[in-house]
């Protein structure tokens, strides 16, 4: 689910797998610079990449390793860990003065926000690779941020999509008791609206197995309402009453949201457009875990800062900023060429709708079409957002 994109209770360790995602991109374009280069090729400039991240992150267990990366344009992986979220707009900053422009975030949203102000109006770009959150692409709107990770609308617009081209359109909705829940919630509301879908009923839960709350921690009790529904929805951050749900509800209805069919950036399971490959040479690196969605959005930040610099033959930042926002689109192993909007800097994508071991659909499903790129069926349209970066 994208709102947990990061937030899973399995372990992640995002720094490894951003070292990953870099040899990855690298593989791939070594050989694109090679054939640029003459019989005597001149000094190698130095393209240099910050990946930020917050100490004590509780999504996280601590990071130790380090990393760089070395290649013919030299492209260097600089770790910047910070102490609390507090910190992170001071590291970024010292890091800019000594000479990095891109950086890789992995912070929550309100992180990003602390951040905001400080890269306001200077040569930078941060990439957003693990925060959801709309209201950073909506309300925050800044213009040096990129955000890669797909947006919690995007999400839902996808799922919403897949539900209603199966005509299940009569919605049961599980809110949990989180802020979070009732973000995700109302995302697939948003959505549910926005296709022609209905929620006939929304049950919020209390997580937990007291038997003088039954009526609110119970599946079965929760869904036995009195009009029939195609589907049941949960929304459940904390992943403790998502896990109840198949199996138990009063009607034999599919799951999906929190739990069984999810919307990510990237699932294991994925078998085309070249996916296979990177699947496959990403589980070969030290701890063969499954490539995830945080994954591919830090890899698609890599490769674009690694194509603008090759394309454009420069380490001009201006060059490669305006290749990667406004000229550019990028292959993301995920059918459609993926590009960065102009009006929210959201990365424009495929999502995938996943089970736990396959991947059932991709959004955008067909039939769902747009006069200009069928992409920007999924998320805030322009016409639907109040961020404007492209006025």
């Amino acid at each position: 689910m994208i709102s947990r994109g990061c937030g899973r209770s399995r372990v992640r360790v995002l720094w490894r797998r951003l070292r990953a995602t870099c040899a990855s991109v690298m593989v791939t374009v070594v050989g694109g610079a090679a054939l640029a280069q003459g019989p005597s090729p001149p000094p190698q400039p130095r393209v240099t990449i910050g990946y930020v991240e917050i100490a004590g992150d509780p999504r996280y267990e601590p990071i130790t390793s380090y990393g760089r990366m070395v290649l013919k344009i030299e492209f260097a992986l600089e770790r910047i860990p910070v102490a609390s979220a507090a910190e992170l707009a001071g590291a970024v900053t010292k890091a800019r003065d000594a000479g990095v422009h891109f950086f890789i975030v992995d912070a929550p949203a309100a992180a990003l926000e602390l951040l905001a102000g400080a890269v306001r109006g200077r040569d930078i770009l941060v990439f957003n690779a693990t925060a959801s959150d709309d209201t950073l692409r909506r309300n925050l709107c800044v213009a040096e941020f990129v955000h890669t990770l797909p947006s919690m609308a995007m999400g839902m617009d996808a799922l919403m999509q897949y539900l209603v081209s199966r005509k299940w359109t009569n919605l049961l909705a599980f809110e949990g008791p989180l802020p979070a829940d009732a973000t995700m919630t109302k995302a697939f509301e948003n959505s549910a609206k926005k296709f022609g879908a209905r929620i006939v009923a929304r049950q919020q839960f209390k997580p937990g197995t007291d038997p003088r709350e039954r009526e609110k921690n119970d599946p079965a009790l929760l869904s036995a309402i009195n009009r029939d529904y195609d589907v049941v929805f949960v929304a459940d951050h904390s992943f403790d009453f998502a896990r109840q749900v198949p199996y138990h509800t009063v009607r034999a209805r599919p799951v999906v949201g929190s739990i069984d069919l999810e919307p990510v950036a990237w699932h294991w399971t994925w078998e085309h457009h070249g996916a296979p490959q990177v699947n496959s040479r990403f589980q070969k690196l030290p701890g063969g875990r499954h490539m995830e969605g945080a994954d591919w959005a830090a890899w698609i930040a890599v490769k674009m800062m690694a194509q603008a610099t090759l394309r454009t033959r420069s380490v001009d930042f201006d060059k490669q900023r305006k290749f990667m926002l406004e000229e550019g689109s990028f292959d993301g192993d995920k059918g459609l060429a993926v590009s960065v909007r102009p009006w929210d800097h959201q990365l424009r994508q495929s999502v995938l709708l996943a089970a736990p071991y396959s991947v059932v659909a991709r959004a955008p499903v067909e039939g769902f079409l747009h006069k200009t790129n069928e992409l920007d069926t999924l998320g805030d349209d322009e016409p639907e957002t109040p961020c404007r970066l492209n006025k």
